[in-house]
């Protein structure tokens, strides 16, 4: 029996059916996927993390604050009920970030990651005794430490009531908790019940992190301050007695 011959294949049609398969390849391999995602991560949490914007500083509580907007977000009108409140769009009050201050649980000027848990401690007793009371709703999320930028910190979750259109609406409440030159700054990511999404998570993860102590003017911090003229001590010169005037010739008689 005679071997079938396959006919040969013409040259074109094998470089298609390669550069085909090469196709199939690199859209498999992920060749289009997001060039901002970092190397560890899925891309989708760098895609919504916003970033700070840098010419939005803004000096607060007494200039003993300095806070930033979230990079596209803008500042909401001023309020007795905060600091601060910035929201994602200028048509919709929700999702915001909130700032508000405090002073600190006794013996908390500044935490430290030694004192973080003692700190989270005392910010669980405070939360205990403002929400557990009767009729007062508990706590989404316990504190917990939590590190954000260069802040040692306490964060939490708790519900909450906004009007809405002149109605009471149900929102959550992400927390975090730090303190900065002797203040207690309480961050808050607020959503209607529900809403409170990644974005807005990482919107006040990154206005809490850039939280700091207003810093001198930049063009005087790079001016020397002049040293005042040195004042040489005068030396004591004894008093003079005044002098005489001097005797009138007398007269030859």
């Amino acid at each position: 029996m005679s071997p079938v011959r396959v006919p040969a294949m013409p040259v074109v049609l094998i470089m298609l059916v390669m550069l085909a398969c090469l196709v199939s390849l690199v859209g498999c391999s992920g060749g289009d996927a997001d060039p901002k995602a970092g190397g560890g991560g899925t891309g989708k949490s760098a895609a919504v993390t916003p970033g700070i914007d840098s010419n939005s500083g803004l000096d607060l509580d007494g200039n003993r604050v300095r806070a930033f907007s979230p990079a596209g977000w803008r500042r909401a009108p001023k309020s007795y009920d905060y600091l601060v409140r910035y929201q994602s769009t200028p048509q919709l009050p929700y999702p915001s970030v909130v700032i508000v201050a405090a002073d600190p649980p006794e013996g908390f000027a500044e935490v430290t990651k030694a004192n973080q848990a003692d700190f989270v401690a005392a910010m669980a007793a405070r939360l205990a005794e403002e929400s557990g009371g009767e009729g007062q709703p508990g706590l989404l999320r316990p504190p917990a430490a939590v590190r954000v930028g260069p802040h040692h910190a306490a964060g939490w979750s708790a519900p909450g009531e906004a009007k809405l259109d002149g109605l009471p609406k149900k929102i959550e409440r992400e927390c975090t908790a730090v303190v900065v030159d002797g203040r207690l700054y309480t961050v808050e990511a607020w959503a209607l019940r529900g809403k409170l999404d990644e974005k807005a998570r990482a919107a006040a993860r990154a206005v809490t992190a850039a939280l700091a102590v207003p810093s001198l003017d930049p063009v005087e911090s790079l001016v020397p301050a002049e040293p005042a003229p040195a004042v040489e001590p005068t030396p004591d010169v004894p008093a003079q007695p005044a002098a005489e005037p001097p005797a009138e010739p007398v007269a030859a008689e």
